[in-house]
């Protein structure tokens, strides 16, 4: 009688290195990216009139919008969606010699490490380009290893009411170096700061590998949401879902009510808001090629759009537009002057980083804040995506679906040109 030893059981839902080196599109989407992002190193010399202009390169503003990435990848790892486990697969483990706080905790050294390869990616392009020296880079790599210690640390536990304090704090610290023009042995220093700051998140909260069942499951529903939106290219299924905002009472449903009533609900992501508008700010100090009105542009698209989402809810589901018992146009002017203010409040907070900084823009760029209420406004009111007539058309790049293209870019269309007419005007 032959016994056959047992194998050694993998992890499931995991490909040994995400399948990139299994030989199929996977393969080839990888080595094609790293190739084309590669190839940027070989063109410097070309590249440095075009993003940093004719005038000397300013390393500390340099360095602030590093520490600004840095920040915005440290809030997007605190998004913890890497905390999923497949509902047949969560069921089994329970009964398996492997863990499932391994299979999350390898799933967030896995997020972990593509942020920490975005920013360093970036940090090693922008000194490149502009031709840094020894002591620069040494500070870019102390902020880049300092960000992704403690990252890493608040990451691992569960979230806390104050976690996206954090990534203000840094963002400020990086306003601070790009407006008072910090060397690198300073920016040093802050990056010690920051070390030293993660020493205490290292030991606070829940590890995030204990996450419960109802977690997981959450984290997976969100997983496979995401999938079926980019498989069926209807970005409206990533609009965030509103949360409690307590004790605040819809007995008479108003359209008005029911606008202010969703914002609060989303108010969780004025932190992120808060975080791009320094972003906007430092990227002007740092970049100066580039025009105000696609930096303002940009930044308000991506701030305002998660508060935009009360609409857009409203108009996936006729059921309930008929419950309120309202037209449709008196639903977009009430969700319309919600958002509109929230996108006042928004270019205020710009206005006064702006000043804070020593900077300005120009008085056309600030334009860009009510185009892209608008922009919005048109994008969450699109209708659902039609299948039935992709309308092929011939491009240098193959056949492309310019029907379904057309219902993509619904709302972004009138972003770039309104950007576009802003910029030609500065």
């Amino acid at each position: 009688m032959v016994t056959l030893a047992p194998r050694r059981m993998r992890i499931p839902g995991r490909k040994r290195f995400g399948g990139i080196f299994s030989g199929d599109t996977a393969s080839f989407a990888f080595l094609f990216g790293f190739g084309f992002l590669f190839t940027a190193f070989f063109h410097v010399d070309a590249w440095r009139p075009a993003v940093y202009g004719s005038a000397r390169v300013d390393f500390p503003a340099v360095l602030g919008l590093l520490t600004l990435c840095c920040a915005v990848g440290w809030r997007g790892l605190l998004r913890r969606g890497f905390a999923w486990v497949e509902p047949a697969e969560l069921t089994w483990l329970d009964f398996a010699p492997v863990d499932r706080g391994r299979v999350v905790t390898l799933r967030l050294l896995g997020a972990w490490t593509g942020m920490v390869a975005v920013t360093t990616y970036l940090a090693a392009l922008l000194l490149a380009v502009g031709g840094a020296g020894l002591d620069q880079w040494r500070a870019a790599v102390t902020v880049v290893a300092a960000t992704a210690v403690v990252a890493f640390v608040s990451a691992r536990r569960t979230s806390l009411r104050l976690d996206a304090l954090g990534p203000l704090v840094l963002a400020v610290l990086g306003l601070v170096i790009a407006a008072l023009g910090l060397g690198p042995a300073t920016v040093q220093f802050v990056a010690a700061g920051v070390l030293v700051a993660a020493l205490p998140l290292a030991f606070g909260g829940e590890p995030v590998s204990h996450a419960g069942r109802g977690s997981l499951l959450a984290g997976w529903d969100g997983r496979v949401l995401r999938s079926v939106a980019v498989t069926f290219l209807d970005p409206m299924m990533l609009l965030p879902p509103s949360g409690p905002i307590g004790r605040f009472s819809l007995r008479r449903p108003t359209p008005l009510r029911l606008a202010w009533a969703s914002t609060l609900g989303r108010s969780r992501y004025a932190g992120a808001a808060a975080l791009v508008a320094f972003a906007v700010v430092v990227a002007h100090i740092a970049l100066p090629t580039l025009p105000g009105a696609v930096l303002i542009g940009i930044g308000a698209y991506v701030a305002l759009t998660p508060f935009g989402a009360a609409l857009g809810e409203l108009w996936r589901n006729p059921g309930r537009r008929r419950w309120l018992g309202t037209s449709n146009r008196e639903l977009v002017l009430t969700h319309g002057l919600v958002l509109a203010g929230a996108g006042l409040l928004w270019a205020v907070v710009l206005f006064a980083v702006t000043l804070a900084a020593g900077t300005s823009f120009a008085g056309p760029a600030w334009l860009a804040v009510p185009l892209s209420v608008l922009s919005i406004l048109r994008t969450v009111t699109r209708k659902a995506v039609d299948y039935g007539n992709p309308a092929f058309v011939d491009t240098p790049m193959g056949p492309m679906p310019a029907n379904l293209v057309r219902q993509l870019f619904r709302g972004l269309d009138l972003q770039v040109l309104g950007i576009v007419v802003l910029s030609l005007g500065i």
